[in-house]
């Protein structure tokens, strides 16, 4: 999804004093990353989703085929006029030619990096908690992943010297027959507030705090598809900088439009100007870290199962919750990242200090018999029930390989079960711990893997 981030220091080395007008770009630019390989591409404009903005493959050296090349997406903008006045700017500066550029980083990010101490764990769960009771009376976050339900994510480190950093949430919302999606950003940022550039603002507020607000309600179209968007970009006197933005682009592959907004103007400004989202903003102590998110085995990759349903994932809570683990209970199940038809949860210290990782989707064909694998050393075993329900287990010990930053060597174990009933319902249930511990006993797996109701 896209990112809002600072690319300050993406301006040309021969360039050390800046216009004014290209400072104002700094405050308006978009990036698409991916976690854990992380390709980032800069645009200059803030709407939805976009398909231009997406990474691409690398050209082929290969010669040309005699299929007919892509065409390119045409895109059109709302036309303004630049020397029109805007609401609360004194003067207007004509635009410059937008620019491009990029930036790479690897590894995943995490919370409680000390480059950017502003931010952490606890303060990504207050910044959310405040952002779900900015929402508009009747509006609900679509139910989806813990990174794509309005929480603050980790900042992404480019390995450069700046200390700013952007925390994103992102989400889909629904309020009433309006549904789009959502994205906020906060930054600490020690830039003056830009000039007002005809095309980049509509209308700039000045809040009785001291904050200055610029507004733009403004549409993209791509291939004839219009998108429309709202955002409120807020500059702080504290350092904050907080972008929030709504759009009516539904799904993931763009193209698909509600034709409204689920949040106004002022909703924007209410978000934006938030105390309890800046930077300098004060944690209750004890408050936890947001979900880190959980993923589903990979026989999950190859199938498109049904998109489950938050009704569906509390049913199945209600029957984890007659399990006993052997320790503390499992929480809510979520979606897996990166997907819509598989929930997942994490049980930690369950049965003897091992972990229990669950994950349960839709639309699964039982699977066939695999060949023997000497070479591995696991241990697998595949029966059928009476019901036609098909039980797999897999035992395997293992040493870890030490990466060149060394690591735990102390031998694991890990025991797996993955059940498949006749309705398509595929459960996989794991278990994994460190030596002295042992990982949950297959028996025991099976067991809850084949609980009754434990079914979508």
């Amino acid at each position: 999804m896209a990112s809002v981030t600072d690319p300050q220091s993406d301006e040309p080395a021969e360039e050390p004093t800046p216009s004014r007008t290209k400072r104002l770009s700094t405050y308006g630019l978009v990036a698409v990353s991916v976690v854990a390989l992380a390709v980032v591409i800069v645009g200059l404009t803030l709407p939805g989703p976009e398909p231009e903005l997406t990474t691409a493959p690398p050209p082929s050296t290969e010669a040309p085929s005699s299929a007919a090349a892509p065409t390119e997406n045409k895109v059109v903008d709302e036309p303004f006029d630049p020397k029109a006045p805007i609401p609360g700017c004194d003067t207007v500066e004509v635009p410059d030619e937008p620019t491009y550029s990029s930036r790479v980083t690897t590894g995943r990010p995490g919370y409680d990096n000390p480059k950017f101490p502003w931010f952490n764990g606890p303060k990504a769960t207050a910044m959310s908690t405040a952002l779900a009771q900015d929402l508009p009376a009747g509006a609900e976050i679509d139910f989806a992943s813990p990174s794509a339900s309005l929480v603050f994510q980790p900042i992404s480190d480019f390995g450069d010297d700046d200390p700013t950093g952007t925390t994103n949430a992102y989400g889909s919302v629904s309020n009433g027959d309006a549904r789009g999606g959502v994205q906020i950003a906060v930054q600490k940022s020690s830039r003056p507030i830009p000039p007002c550039v005809a095309g980049q603002l509509d209308e700039r507020r000045s809040l009785p705090d001291g904050v200055v607000v610029d507004l733009q309600d403004t549409w993209r179209e791509i291939n004839g598809t219009r998108t429309n968007t709202r955002s409120a970009s807020a500059y702080v006197p504290d350092g904050s900088w907080i972008y929030a933005s709504s759009n009516d682009s539904v799904g993931n592959t763009g193209g698909q439009n509600s034709g409204r907004i689920p949040l106004t103007i002022d909703d924007l400004v209410r978000i934006a100007g938030d105390p309890r989202l800046r930077v300098t903003a004060a944690v209750t102590a004890g408050t936890p870290a947001p979900s880190q998110g959980c993923s589903g085995p990979s026989a999950f990759d190859s199938a498109n199962g049904p998109a489950v349903t938050r009704e569906q994932a509390k049913r199945l809570d209600r029957v984890l919750a007659t399990i006993d683990f052997g320790g503390p209970s499992p929480g809510p199940l979520q979606l897996t990242d990166f997907s819509d038809d598989a929930l997942c949860v994490s049980v930690p210290d369950a049965m003897g200090g091992a972990t229990i990782d669950i994950a349960i989707a839709g639309g699964r064909t039982p699977p066939a018999e695999e060949r023997p694998d000497p070479v591995s050393g696991a241990q697998k075993t595949r029966r059928v029930l009476q019901d036609g329900t098909v039980v797999q287990t897999l035992f395997a010990n293992y040493a870890p390989a030490l990466g060149p930053d060394g690591g735990d060597s102390r031998p694991q174990s890990a025991n797996s079960v993955v059940v498949t009933r006749p309705g398509g319902t595929e459960i996989t249930i794991r278990s994994s711990a460190v030596s002295p511990n042992s990982a949950t006993p297959l028996e025991r797996l099976e067991s809850i893997a084949l609980t009754p109701g434990l079914e979508l």
